[in-house]
């Protein structure tokens, strides 16, 4: 009786650590998604959109955020913490893009000012 009551046992805690498993890859992946969405809120609250570059990978950011939660329902939770995780890079760079456009701008002008100053001399 004894081999047969740790049998059990055993099988009963195997599977709740495999469910406990799939918790875990849940909740990764619902912060993924969490995380990815905040960036893309940030991104899309800058001067990104404004900036074409940038804005298509606010648009490459949309589209990851709805193939992961697409994945999600299918169940493919690591392929859509992937697809989240793709998301929040791409908003990032759309955000990273978006502050680089003034810094150019800034610096082509600072530029024509020294050589201004260049030939005034």
């Amino acid at each position: 009786m004894r081999p047969k009551l740790f049998a059990a046992t055993l099988l009963s805690v195997a599977a709740l650590g495999c469910a406990g498993g799939r918790q875990v890859i849940a909740t990764s992946t619902h912060q993924q998604r969490v995380q990815a969405e905040a960036a893309l809120r940030s991104a899309e609250n800058s001067q990104a959109p404004k900036v074409p570059e940038a804005a298509r990978h606010l648009e490459y950011a949309r589209q990851q955020i709805a193939d992961g939660e697409r994945l999600m329902r299918d169940g493919e939770q690591e392929a859509a913490e992937l697809r989240f995780r793709q998301a929040a890079a791409d908003a990032d760079l759309a955000a990273a893009l978006a502050r680089a456009v003034p810094m150019k701008d800034e610096a082509r002008r600072a530029s024509e000012q020294a050589e201004s100053l260049r030939r005034g001399q």
